[in-house]
């Protein structure tokens, strides 16, 4: 694998990655002096189990946004002209799948984080 293929679509998974481990609590937390139950703990720990469904998404999105772009790649160096639109077909809309399956995370996130 080329590794200039891998410089622009890893961030996506790698920032989904941390965004999935931060709302599934996977982040070490400072502990409290005195832990109590607040209305603000039990609202994001219903955050965490709501957005871990967009997060998912978002990360499978980037997933095959980068098999799109590797089937892409191979069609170029030889493929027909139908092989070569198809690719781009399939590349166009995963990239439109990584942009609404991120938009989605944003708006969960900032619908329970605000």
């Amino acid at each position: 694998m080329n590794l200039k293929t891998l410089q622009v679509p890893w961030a996506g998974p790698a920032i989904a990655g941390a965004l999935l481990c931060t709302a599934l609590g996977g982040m070490p937390h400072r502990a409290a002096a005195a832990p109590a139950a607040s209305v603000a703990a039990v609202t994001t720990a219903h955050a965490q189990i709501i957005c871990a469904k967009e997060a998912l998404a978002y990360i499978n999105a980037w997933k095959n946004y980068i098999i799109a772009w590797n089937n892409y790649q191979d069609a170029l160096p030889g493929g027909t002209y139908q092989e070569i639109m198809e690719a781009a077909d399939r590349l166009d809309r995963a990239a439109a799948e990584v942009g609404t399956t991120g938009f989605q995370l944003i708006a969960c996130l900032a619908g329970y984080l605000a």
